[in-house]
């Protein structure tokens, strides 16, 4: 919760001396009070503040010099003896400091107990609230900036994935288009009369992928939408030679996901396991949808050139990029195994969704 606060305030604070005149203030205002509230009690409010007034006068110049002087030109440094030596001396000067101003106030008109407790000061009085402000200040420093130091690490984090992401997306349109044109010119070719409907098919896809897919996040049924819809277009194209199914098991209902994960893996089981075969082969295509989960299956058989099976094992830029981006969007968050024997090769993707 505090880094969450800390974070508001630099985002919508972002002048740096505005930032650090408040956090500085605000330390004082804090630091300051819990003096007087030992003080006011006892020697009434006048008498507090005038307290907290000298222990401020006398901590702000121990404070100041320690962290912008004694820090960065000594304990950075490593002159660890000089620093310790000069820090312990600063500290006895705050605490000497600090009884000059209080034993030269007036005693005529300071409440008794002021009297007694001002009487029975020595030099050395403050020597432990000395120590104490230097070692608190510093922490709160060094702790802010390394906040600071992780919050910005972070943001770089950020933007690095995604301009990855933005990278992987950019290689996945092209790719998609290029088979699915090839698709296409291989039934004009033939002056197929599904060549027609198999423009419309396109066509929907298409804008599904140049508009819809370019979102973060885009409805889980959009996406299964999509994936029926290139099911249908390589039934067509295969004429229905081919055993070729998709089934949905579960509700979709306003489930979002990250688009353009499932492509890769049903082109993949049309490219290695339909094209390769003259017959007998099929893709079964499987989701299974829960409330905060969908899960994929694609079976597909393996072509009859032997080394059918290894070359989609080792498929290129499709099942590399869509693996990267499920690293990068559900890390921790999806489970897949793809496995194959001689006359199948399967994939199981499970993605938790939130």
């Amino acid at each position: 919760m505090i880094d969450k606060l800390i974070e508001k305030f630099y985002t919508r604070l972002p002048n740096k001396k505005a930032q650090s005149i408040i956090l500085h203030s605000l330390f004082w205002v804090v630091w300051l009070t819990r003096s007087f509230y030992d003080t006011y009690s006892l020697w009434g409010v006048k008498w507090g503040l005038a307290y907290v007034l000298i222990v401020f006068l006398s901590q702000v110049p121990l404070v100041y010099i320690h962290l912008y002087l004694y820090v960065p030109k000594l304990l950075n440094q490593k002159k660890y003896i000089t620093y310790f030596t000069i820090t312990g001396l600063s500290i006895y000067g705050y605490s000497l400091l600090n009884y000059q101003l209080l034993t030269t106030i007036p005693r005529e008109n300071m409440p008794e107990r002021m009297t007694r407790f001002v009487g029975n000061m020595t030099p050395n009085f403050d020597l432990l609230e000395g120590l104490i402000v230097v070692i608190l200040t510093y922490a709160l420093k060094y702790t802010l900036i390394a906040f600071i130091t992780q919050n910005e690490l972070l943001k770089l984090q950020k933007e690095k994935l995604q301009l990855e992401l933005n990278a992987l997306k950019a290689q996945i349109h092209p790719h998609f288009l290029f088979n699915t044109l090839n698709n296409l010119y291989s039934l004009t070719l033939k002056n197929s009369e599904k060549a027609s409907e198999m423009v419309l098919k396109l066509s929907d896809i298409m804008r599904y992928v140049l508009y819809q897919a370019n979102e973060e996040k885009v409805l889980l049924s959009k996406e299964i939408d999509f994936i029926t819809s290139y099911t249908e277009l390589q039934r067509i194209r295969y004429h229905n030679r081919y055993d070729i199914r998709i089934e949905v098991e579960g509700e979709v209902e306003e489930q979002l996901i990250a688009p353009l994960l499932f492509i890769d893996f049903v082109e993949n089981a049309f490219k290695h396991g339909i094209d390769k075969r003259f017959s007998d082969g099929f893709v079964h295509i499987r989701f299974t949808i829960e409330p905060n989960k969908v899960a994929l299956q694609v079976k597909n058989s393996i072509g009859t050139d032997e080394q059918s099976g290894l070359h989609q094992k080792e498929a290129g830029i499709g099942l590399y990029n869509v693996k990267k981006r499920l690293s990068l969007l559900y890390p921790q968050k999806h489970q897949l195994a793809i496995t194959h024997d001689e006359e199948e090769f399967n994939v199981n993707l499970q993605i938790e969704l939130t």
